[in-house]
């Protein structure tokens, strides 16, 4: 049986880096071009131009925002994938939509129009976001089944399901850390002024502690904060998160150039050093080398090739400063962790090995996915840290950036956390258990409620439907909550 996974697979002969590169890029640059002549065919079938299916994805990404900063919205990647559309081709747009009855600006009167209808009609919601803002662009009837039109046939192509759903985060505990205890107070005073925040910690003197394998403090601070919230389609229930922001940082360009000559390593190299602190491109070579030209733009705002990263990486390789991960590798991070038993901030990000799950063909519904847990083979082939390139990095940024600058790592896990799925049919919640357990949640409670009349935005609406809700923990933290 086949085992689905966006991860690749190391086989007994491997090819060459370039080679490696070139076919992932080859079979993306596939899958985009048949997904293009899907949409502009569909398109041009309907009547809707491209930068009009910027301003329907915006919304149906749930930015109902002013129009000024929902023009802006829609020229990003996510809403503009072939990055061809502009700012002001999208205000030409918006205007076009409104003309066309298909978008609306939001007043008083809509707002409470679209609040007595769902009233009226007992509708439960809207799941996503609640009632739209005065003020704020977003559907009107037509557009809505305009758009409803585009999701049916922009996907012919797809032979598998999951069942959809629509989830909601209802509850959550969450565990921050912080290398000071100044941090841990700021935290816990910004976190006190949230709207959906019920309670948080004092701070928790944690001892030594790592967020990634490579990454080990020798003191640190733990706060917990727990919220509840509804209808705001929040779905980060249970994960864990690892990051630095250089916003709060003196993030110089021309100064790092200095510290990298002193060090002899080229600004490819260092970017790719870079990349590793963001686990969700480093899957594969091609996705690295994308999302650090890619960081290059946004962060430090210098313009560079993916070509010119491409061969940072493979400097980096050459020079042992990064490594493709394998079994080797694997037992080598598990000695480390085990040999050295701090506390684990986030432990599956520490031990590499994140909250995903694969999927396989169902052998008596051969049109349905079942989760399957991922095999640690299917990780091999990424790109990782050695304890070299880990510890040349992290000395090249305290030249850089000062002694503190692992001060703005922003490192969470949430530990328990109680979601709302909300189905047309009963059936299709059984793909959500699975897709948890497969992922190593352990589920604590679970109900199934009839909910009558039900819309995700206003304009979504289903006749019936049913409410799924779930308790859950994660493997690693239910000892914790006992």
């Amino acid at each position: 049986m086949p085992f689905y996974s966006h991860h690749i697979t190391l086989t007994d002969q491997q090819p060459t880096l370039a080679e490696t590169i070139a076919d992932q890029e080859r079979a993306r640059s596939e899958q985009q071009e048949v997904r293009e002549r899907i949409r502009s065919a569909t398109l041009a079938e309907l009547g809707v131009t491209p930068s009009e299916n910027a301003l329907f994805a915006a919304l149906y990404y749930g930015f109902t925002i002013p129009p000024s900063d929902f023009v802006r919205r829609a020229v990003y990647e996510d809403c503009n994938p072939t990055g061809e559309i502009t700012e002001e081709e999208c205000q030409g747009a918006l205007a076009d939509c409104l003309a066309k009855c298909w978008l609306q600006v939001i007043d008083e009167p809509a707002r409470t129009r679209i609040n007595d209808e769902l009233r009226q009609g007992r509708v439960l919601g809207p799941i996503y976001g609640g009632l739209p803002e005065v003020g704020s662009v977003d559907f009107t009837e037509s557009g809505a089944d305009l758009l409803r039109r585009l999701s049916e046939r922009f996907r012919p192509d797809k032979e598998f399901t999951t069942y959809a759903d629509y989830m909601d985060v209802v509850h959550e505990k969450t565990a921050l850390f912080f290398r000071s205890s100044a941090a841990a107070f700021a935290a816990i005073t910004e976190n006190r002024g949230q709207h959906n925040v019920v309670n948080v910690s004092d701070p928790i003197p944690t001892g030594p502690w790592r967020a990634q394998w490579w990454r080990r403090f020798s003191e640190g601070f733990q706060v917990d904060i727990e919220q509840r919230r509804q209808w705001q389609g929040h779905g980060s229930g249970g994960d864990e998160h690892c990051s630095l922001d250089y916003a709060h940082l003196n993030a110089d360009p021309n100064q790092l150039r200095l510290v990298l000559n002193r060090h002899n390593i080229t600004f490819p190299e260092w970017l790719l050093l870079a990349s590793m602190e963001h686990d969700w491109f480093r899957d594969s070579p091609s996705n690295l080398c994308r999302g650090a030209a890619n960081s290059a733009s946004r962060v430090l705002s210098v313009a560079i090739s993916e070509e010119l990263c491409r061969e940072g990486l493979e400097a980096c390789l050459r020079y042992g400063w990064l490594r493709m991960t394998d079994q080797h590798t694997a037992d080598e991070v598990r000695s480390l962790l085990s040999d050295d038993p701090v506390v684990l901030a986030v432990p599956r990000i520490a031990q590499n090995r994140p909250r995903v799950c694969g999927y396989n063909i169902d052998p008596v519904r051969p049109c349905k996915l079942w989760a399957l847990p991922m095999r640690a083979s299917d990780r091999w082939g990424e790109i990782d840290f050695s304890p070299s390139g880990a510890s040349l990095y992290r000395t090249i940024s305290a030249e850089w950036l000062g002694l503190d600058w692992e001060d703005s790592l922003s490192v969470s896990r949430g530990y328990y956390w109680e979601e709302h799925h909300y189905c047309e049919a009963e059936d299709g919640f059984e793909s959500v258990v699975q897709e948890h357990v497969a992922m190593g949640d352990v589920v604590r409670a679970r109900r199934i409620v009839p909910i009558g009349s039900w819309c995700v935005h206003w304009w979504k609406r289903f006749p019936s439907g049913y409410r799924l809700e779930l308790e859950l923990v994660g493997s690693d933290q239910e000892a914790e909550i006992q």
